[in-house]
C-alpha cells in the first residue's frame, strides 16, 4: 500500500510555519482585510482561537495548491476569514468523539484538538444516527464567510462516508488519518495520507472511507457572488 499512498504534503503539514520570504515573493501579498486588529491577536477566546486556525489553513492551502484556481480560492478564504465578523455559536448537538483525540497526525490536526469541546459538531444529514461517529462542524455558523463554505468533516475508524455531489468546487485539506478517498474526477478510491490537499470538481462524485485511524478533514467550497 505505501507506493499508491498519496503524501505529497505530508511533511510540509507537520509544521504550521508561516509562509518564507521565498515564498511570498512567489505570490501576492495578502491584503490588508487579512491584517487581524491588534485586540483580535490578543483576544484568546474560542472564537478568535478557531479564526487564527483557519488563517492557518488558508496558509497551508496557498502553498500547496496546484494550480492558479485552487491558490485564487484558499487565498478568497484568507481573505473571508480574516475580516469575517463572528456569529453568536450555536450550542453542538453532539459531543465530539473521544477518538478524535487520537487525530495528531499533523500540528494543524492537533490545533484543532485543542478547541474541539468548543466546535458545534452535528451529525452529517447524511449519515443519520451516527452520532459523532460521522460528525461535521460548519464555520459558516460562526463567521460571516459570504461565498465561502467551510467545515471539518471527522470519521471514526473504520467508517465511510457517503459519496455525493455538488455543483461548488471543492478542496479538501486532509489534517489527520489515511484514509481512501473518491476524488478529481475518478472512479476509483486512493489511499490518501494526512497532510494533502485534494479537489473536486463541480458534481464530481466523491467520498471518503477511514482505515485504522480516525479521519479529520476541512473542507472548503466557493461560490460565484451571483449565487
Amino acid at each position: 500500500m505505501g507506493a499508491d499512498i498519496v503524501n505529497r504534503f505530508t511533511d510540509l503539514y507537520k509544521y504550521d510555519l508561516p509562509l518564507n520570504n521565498a515564498t511570498m515573493s512567489a505570490r501576492s501579498a495578502p491584503s490588508s482585510s487579512t491584517h487581524l486588529s491588534l485586540s483580535n491577536i490578543l483576544d484568546t477566546s474560542p472564537v478568535e482561537q478557531t479564526r487564527q486556525f483557519l488563517l492557518s489553513v488558508a496558509r497551508a492551502m496557498r502553498v500547496c495548491a496546484e494550480s492558479p484556481d485552487h491558490e485564487s480560492a484558499a487565498h478568497g478564504f484568507a481573505e473571508a476569514i480574516g475580516s469575517a465578523i463572528p456569529k453568536s455559536p450555536p450550542a453542538a448537538t453532539i459531543k465530539a468523539s473521544t477518538e478524535l483525540r487520537k487525530a495528531q497526525d499533523t500540528r494543524l490536526a492537533r490545533r484543532l484538538i485543542e478547541l474541539g469541546d468548543h466546535l458545534p459538531w452535528t451529525e452529517s444529514p447524511r449519515t443519520p444516527d451516527m452520532g459523532n461517529k460521522i460528525a461535521v462542524c460548519s464555520f459558516n455558523d460562526l463567521f460571516d464567510l459570504k461565498h465561502h463554505t467551510a467545515g471539518l468533516l471527522y470519521l471514526d475508524p473504520g467508517l465511510a462516508y457517503p459519496e455525493h455531489r455538488h455543483p461548488p468546487p471543492e478542496l479538501y485539506l486532509t489534517l489527520s488519518g489515511t484514509a481512501s478517498w473518491r476524488y478529481g474526477g475518478s472512479t476509483e478510491y486512493r489511499v490518501v495520507s494526512a497532510g494533502n490537499l485534494l479537489y473536486n470538481h463541480p458534481l464530481d462524485l466523491h467520498g471518503v472511507r477511514s482505515s485504522e485511524t480516525p479521519l479529520l478533514a476541512l473542507f472548503l467550497l466557493w461560490h460565484n457572488e451571483t449565487d
